[in-house]
């Protein structure tokens, strides 16, 4: 079984694109969508949002991750239109704990979370 990434993305192409790439990957993947609220009892391993440095709610991500306390404390991938300074700036004041741009390749953001896992993985291993 691969890691359980949630999708919380507005753009219905990229997160399409993504969950495809992902499911083909490897990666169990779920969607999350502001219209139906989250069933999943299972939490995920790393969740790549969409994330706005122009929008002050952030979008849809931030909507998700500030009403569910069952996501806190799980990596995020911030999904971006750029990776500007701005950008990436949002991001760490987010809490994220990497950015993608939006038109990356499924296989590149797979290798990123993969990374991303494993790097947690050791941080744990060493408390």
């Amino acid at each position: 079984m691969g890691a359980y990434v949630l999708l919380a993305i507005d753009d219905d192409e990229v997160r399409a694109r993504f969950a495809y790439q992902l499911a083909t990957a490897g990666f169990d993947v779920d969607v999350a969508e502001a219209a139906r609220p989250r069933q999943t009892v299972t939490r995920p391993d790393v969740i790549v949002a969409a994330l706005s440095a122009s929008r002050p709610t952030g979008g849809l991500s931030a909507e998700i991750l500030a009403n569910d306390p069952h996501l806190r404390g799980i990596p995020v991938v911030a999904v971006t239109d750029d990776t500007s300074d701005t950008t990436r700036d949002r991001a760490r004041q987010e809490g994220c704990a990497a950015v993608c741009v939006n038109t990356c390749s499924g296989t590149a953001l797979g290798a990123g979370i993969r990374a991303l896992l494993h790097r947690e993985s050791e941080l744990d291993r060493s408390m």
